[in-house]
């Protein structure tokens, strides 16, 4: 029989025998207790293969270096086969054995216990060629017979252990060079082979009984619009698997997640996949999963792109959050105006007699075919279009209804009309136009307008259906007391925030004067102003009696009668709110070169500390409204180029192919563009970057 050489370790180990070396100078006991003198032996060697023994040596506990003869007894004498040296208190030393002897180690005053070598001639070898498999898998025998240690031709039996019994499962015949068997057990079975009174030693198959494997028809994807086949085998109790089992993916390291739950059939079963990008998947039933598959995706095509960028408003002019900053380092208001307005100053202007007039409620806020208006604090009353009074009331709070009637407006009070006419105004206590003396605080407020009214008069007229309301007042301080571009509170940071005011209240009153100058007031909504972003945020009673409101009207007071001038004339005064570290070209932004609204370091917009929360701002940016935007297919890439100043001027996408197509446009026009197109809000030109968003 064939002895592999961890076979022989293993015999050694078994046979090792340990003897008291003996002595002429000492009796045992005392030789015994201070030497030891082992012999590890083989118990068997197959005809022509080595055997390998060991020796070991101590004396007092300590490893001794010497020389020992590896002796064999021939009848009643000992024949010395071999020299062993020994180092550290160890040795080995191979020999061939050619018969059946007895072994002993000898030194001087010392020898082992004998050790005896069968010599084996006759044997079967039997060799799985894996010892472990998975249930429905075939594992190959390899079988030989060796007499007198050659390969000879036999008929043998393969057998198979049953409980505590071997019983024949094939009869076969073995040549001379050797013969190979497939098995398929379904169990961890013990084979060997018998032949006559010879017996191989028996050898284990490990079969794993619950198992599944997964496979892909392709392991590496183009891109994220590519599928792959996801092929299931599946064993259970050491059969094929009939059901559902468990398809699980991860990204990177993250956790599993059940992705799929596949059909089996007899053990088998398929699915399709779309990893979108690079994953590992492997399939779970109970406890036990499948090795880990890795699908690569070599260009991932995003779920959306996150828009990241700075600012808020078109970005021409002052910047109001830098005019705060510039104000509270110190800056005076005539400072901050020459500063983001190039070559412009302020100046006195000439004002206007006739009333500015103000939309605050029309088509533009959303049709609506009647309002309701309330007067508070004071009497008032109505007039037609030709300055009839048609109806009053004392003090008592009185609503006052107006609705669309054909090309007229009616009111009505206490459900009864009054007053039909092209225009209905409303007029109350306490203005230039009622009762101017009165020292009374009267106001009045209309239902779908944003802010509530202290000054001037109210007209009431019909514009594309609608009811459109007009309040007509006077420019220099009561328009500007009620606009509400800037907050009140600014003027209370130690007094210094108030020159951000005042150059904001420039800046309002300059835009207004152009407005009045420029703008009929006969058009459509028979206005200069409309009350929104679109002209000026004008809130009226409302921001003037606000919280920190004195500190307003008195910016406006500081500066009445004073405009942005460049050359002698007053300009518009533009102005945003924060820009992302830069003012802008006019041209860049409106396609309009003016000398003095050009791109102007604006870090102050960014200063840490005016509670300015669009210092950076996000947007989301759909896979959808991407290849929509620029009407193209799997944008993987977008990438920014800017105008002088930061703005947007064109956008470049990139396709999963590797096409480009881009958009490219004015400033502001392209913040609008984008602003419609994206989930999210983009809020202003300054946009810096597009993040790829993975798919989920």
């Amino acid at each position: 029989m064939l002895v592999r050489p961890w076979r022989i370790l293993a015999a050694l180990t078994v046979a090792t025998l340990a003897f008291t070396g003996l002595s002429v100078a000492a009796p045992v006991s005392a030789q015994a207790a201070s030497s030891t003198f082992v012999l590890a032996a083989p118990s068997s060697v197959h005809l022509g293969s080595s055997a390998t023994f060991g020796a070991r040596w101590t004396t007092k506990g300590k490893a001794v270096n010497g020389v020992a003869s590896l002796q064999r007894r021939v009848g009643t004498a000992w024949k010395k086969v071999a020299t062993v040296h020994v180092v550290k208190g160890r040795a080995t030393v191979a020999i061939k054995p050619t018969a059946t002897a007895t072994y002993r180690l000898h030194a001087t005053g010392r020898t082992s216990a004998t050790s005896k070598v069968t010599v084996v001639r006759n044997w079967l070898a039997l060799a799985p060629a894996t010892t472990s498999i998975k249930a429905g898998s075939a594992v190959t025998l390899s079988l030989r017979v060796y007499k007198a240690a050659k390969p000879v031709t036999r008929t043998v039996a393969l057998q198979r252990l049953s409980g505590s019994k071997w019983s024949t499962i094939k009869t076969l015949v073995v040549s001379s060079k050797g013969t190979k068997v497939a098995v398929h057990p379904t169990a961890t079975t013990s084979y060997r082979l018998a032949y006559m009174s010879l017996r191989s030693p028996a050898r284990t198959v490990s079969v794993t009984r619950d198992w599944s494997a997964l496979s892909f028809s392709a392991t590496t994807l183009a891109d994220s619009t590519a599928t792959t086949t996801a092929s299931v085998t599946w064993y259970t109790a050491g059969k094929k698997a009939t059901g559902s089992i468990a398809l699980q993916q991860r990204t990177g390291t993250g956790p599993w997640v059940t992705t799929a739950n596949v059909k089996v059939v007899g053990g088998a079963g398929k699915t399709t996949v779309k990893p979108l990008v690079t994953r590992t998947y492997r399939l779970l039933a109970g406890k036990v999963a499948s090795p880990a598959v890795k699908v690569s995706v070599r260009r991932v095509i995003p779920a959306s792109f996150t828009i990241h960028g700075s600012g808020y408003g078109h970005g021409l002019g002052m910047s109001q959050y830098g005019a705060y900053a510039m104000a509270r380092a110190g800056w005076t208001d005539d400072e901050i105006v020459e500063h983001y307005y190039k070559g412009g100053s302020i100046g006195s202007a000439v004002l206007p007699k006739a009333p500015l007039a103000v939309q605050v409620l029309g088509p533009g806020n959303g049709p609506t075919t009647s309002t309701t208006a309330t007067v508070k604090g004071g009497t008032w009353r109505l007039l037609n279009a030709a300055g009839t009074t048609a109806a009053g009331t004392p003090g008592t709070t009185v609503p006052i209804t107006v609705a669309v009637s054909g090309s007229n407006v009616q009111a009505s009070v206490g459900g009864k009309a009054v007053v039909t006419s092209r225009t209905v105004r409303l007029q109350w206590e306490s203005t230039d136009a009622y009762l101017p003396a009165s020292t009374r605080t009267a106001y009045a407020s209309v239902v779908g307008a944003q802010g509530t009214y202290r000054h001037g008069v109210l007209a009431f007229s019909v514009s594309g259906g609608s009811v459109n309301v007009v309040n007509e007042l006077r420019l220099d301080d009561e328009y500007l007391y009620g606009l509400a571009e800037m907050p009140s509170g600014w003027g209370e940071t130690a007094n210094r925030g108030i020159e951000a005011l005042k150059a904001q209240a420039v800046a309002g009153r300059s835009f207004a004067l152009l407005a009045m100058s420029r703008v009929p007031a006969d058009r459509a909504c028979r206005c200069n102003l409309v009350d929104g972003v679109a002209d000026q945020n004008f809130t009226g009673w409302s921001k003037e009696s606000g919280t920190s409101s004195a500190r307003w009207r008195a910016a406006v007071d500081a500066t009445s009668g004073q405009a942005l001038v460049v050359g002698g004339d007053v300009v518009a005064a533009y102005y945003f709110s924060s820009s992302g570290g830069s003012t802008l070209n006019g041209v860049d932004v409106w396609g309009t070169a003016t000398s003095y609204l050009t791109a102007t370091d604006d870090h102050w917009s960014l200063v840490a500390g005016t509670g300015n929360a669009l210092t950076s701002w996000t947007a989301s940016f759909t896979q959808a409204e991407a290849e929509k935007y620029f009407g193209v297919q799997d944008v993987v890439s977008i990438s920014v180029a800017t105008y002088a100043g930061g703005g947007m001027k064109t956008l470049t996408a990139t396709t999963a192919s590797g096409a480009t197509t881009a958009k490219s446009g004015l400033a502001d026009a392209m913040r609008i563009g984008l602003n419609a197109a994206a989930t999210g809000t983009v809020r202003s030109p300054w946009v810096r970057s597009f993040t790829p968003v993975l798919p989920g």
